[in-house]
């Protein structure tokens, strides 16, 4: 008879506890519980230390506020990276190409870094956080690179990262998921591997052109002024050819002026003075002549003309 009263009061005793252990829980700092009651939120609790419920009524879900959670875009991680091994990843094509101006394809990978700021919007206002922040960032990143060359994309990844945190916090912040962005980075902002060959092919190309022209620069840099040296040197010399022709043709009009004045005055005379002096000029440029009388005895005249033999003159006879 004892031991049929001892088990019910074990029973109430056990529930009793039971009821006891689910009616209070701890908050630490930085902490929030959001507070079910029959399936509604009731409250929001921010009071660190010992709180209590109504057990089996309320349903407490507790969330870190302080702590900086990640999301992955384009890809997954398989195998969460440790001191001792590397992580393994798994790439998500459908979320990683990404179209920029252009039309060219990059295949991106990012993270994206955010902290909850009101718990109950981000539990109860959408069903799948994740993945809502993923489309978001999906939006903004594809309005903004739609709108970068192609270098730009593979070189400023910084840069763009920058423009795309504030964008997307606006964006969640319109979708009201109680959470604040607090870092955007590019792991990755790459050329598919079916175009990256040609890219390089491309690459190559053009710094051989850069190098090509700065070679091309630096031999103009060095010919140029030599060769501004010998075009005024030749001009020069052309300005003294001028010169000295024009002089001389001034000179020989205003002979020909004096002797046809001369010449106008007694002609005979003037005639036979030009004649003389033609031959002077003609019989001073060589040693020795030749002379033919062609009405003469046919005897041939030898005039030597050089001053260290004129002792005299001679006949040849044929």
């Amino acid at each position: 008879m004892k031991n049929g009263k001892l088990i019910p009061l074990v029973v109430i005793l056990i529930l009793i506890g039971f009821i006891g252990f689910q009616s209070y829980y701890f908050l630490e700092n930085a902490e929030e519980a959001v507070v079910q009651r029959f399936g509604r939120v009731h409250t929001v609790v921010t009071k660190s230390g010992l709180n209590f419920k109504i057990p089996l009524v309320d349903k407490v879900t507790i969330i870190r506020t302080n702590e900086i959670l990640s999301v992955q875009y384009g890809y997954r991680p398989d195998q969460t990276p440790t001191p001792t091994t590397s992580g393994t990843y798994t790439d998500e094509l459908g979320e990683a190409i990404v179209l920029t101006k252009g039309s060219y394809l990059v295949n991106v990978g990012a993270v994206i870094q955010y902290r909850i700021t009101d718990p109950a919007a981000y539990l109860f206002n959408t069903d799948d956080q994740i993945g809502t922040i993923r489309l978001a960032f999906e939006s903004v990143l594809r309005r903004n690179m739609q709108n970068k060359d192609l270098e730009q994309a593979l070189i400023n990844k910084e840069v763009i990262a920058t423009e795309l945190a504030p964008e997307l916090s606006k964006k969640l912040s319109e979708y009201g998921l109680g959470l604040t962005i607090t870092d955007v980075k590019f792991t990755d902002i790459l050329l598919p591997e079916s175009v990256q060959f040609a890219y390089d092919d491309v690459n190559n190309a053009e710094n051989q052109k850069t190098e090509y022209l700065s070679k091309a620069d630096r031999y103009q840099n060095e010919q140029l002024p030599d060769a501004r040296a010998q075009a005024y040197q030749r001009i020069q010399s052309a300005e003294a050819y001028k010169a000295q022709t024009v002089s001389q043709a001034i000179g020989d009009v205003q002979r020909f002026v004096q002797v046809y004045e001369k010449y106008a005055e007694a002609k005979d005379i003037t005639r036979t003075r030009l004649y003389l002096d033609t031959m002077e000029r003609i019989l001073t440029t060589v040693s020795a002549k030749t002379f033919i009388d062609m009405e003469g005895d046919g005897t041939v005249k030898y005039l030597p003309l050089n001053p260290s033999s004129l002792t005299g003159g001679g006949t040849v006879n044929e």
